[in-house]
């Protein structure tokens, strides 16, 4: 579904995209990659790889982290200088659904580290991390669909009507998730709070002239020392929740073979 969804706009011109759209693409992707590496060897047992892969965690997260101020300036930028009629018409927009999201994810998983002894919380918080990245995947698939409405309430393209309805069914998945098991509620609830949040700033906040006087400004800000920030919280707040907990050799896995 990403391959698909971000074709056009990424995979399919990758020597033309710029930096920023390079450092989100590759650390989201390797951020999911990851988390399917850590689903799968925990499953199979293999608890050294799961261990390995979660260590892993502490640079895949802080450089997604550090990436998400470069695209969120790209984007300002693109809307900002009109740069075609989807970026002119919804750059703004998504700027305000993507500070949400990002995030999000970042708390979701010192969520999971705080909790790594308990399986169903940890491995919720983490797995409620993907659900986040719906949206802008299923947000791009529905135009595509043949009598899917164009113009009007649908906005250009029918990105408007796509957005919403994507985030729809991600609120619906996620409250779903978080109604099977109390253990597993916090981080199915939070995916599910983040996204609604994203639904309704898209339609308020991301449409006044405030926010757009705010994301012009981003526009000018220095991005290194932004991305760097953005970085350097994202490691602390993993080594703090890291530290939290009192480590043992084992951290508690073997005591859940069923995960």
């Amino acid at each position: 579904m990403i391959a698909i969804a971000f074709w056009p706009g990424y995979w399919g011109q990758l020597s033309r995209a710029p930096f920023a759209l390079h450092a989100h693409g590759i650390t989201a992707t390797a951020w999911l990659i990851l988390l399917t590496m850590q689903s799968w060897a925990i499953t199979a047992r293999k608890f050294a790889w799961h261990r390995a892969s979660g260590l892993a965690t502490f640079i895949v997260l802080p450089l997604f982290a550090a990436a998400g101020p470069l695209a969120l300036q790209g984007m300002a930028v693109l809307w900002s200088t009109r740069a075609d009629p989807f970026h002119s018409a919804y750059g703004s927009r998504l700027v305000i659904a993507d500070m949400i999201a990002g995030p999000s994810v970042v708390i979701l998983v010192v969520y999971a580290f705080l909790h790594r002894r308990r399986v169903e919380a940890h491995a919720s918080a983490m797995l409620a991390t993907a659900l986040l990245v719906l949206p802008p995947i299923i947000g791009r698939l529905f135009p595509a669909v043949p009598g899917f409405p164009h113009g009007g309430w649908a906005g250009f393209a029918g990105f408007r009507l796509a957005f919403q309805l994507a985030e729809a069914i991600t609120l619906i998945i996620a409250l779903s998730l978080a109604s099977r098991s109390r253990a597993a509620r916090f981080g199915f609830v939070f995916a599910a709070a983040a996204t609604a949040a994203q639904m309704i700033a898209f339609e308020t906040i991301g449409t006044i002239s405030i926010w757009d006087q705010w994301v012009t400004l981003l526009v000018g800000l220095p991005a290194a020392p932004m991305s760097l920030a953005a970085g350097a919280v994202a490691a602390a707040l993993l080594i703090w929740a890291w530290k939290k907990v009192p480590t043992r050799s084992d951290d508690g896995l073997e005591a859940h073979p069923a995960v």
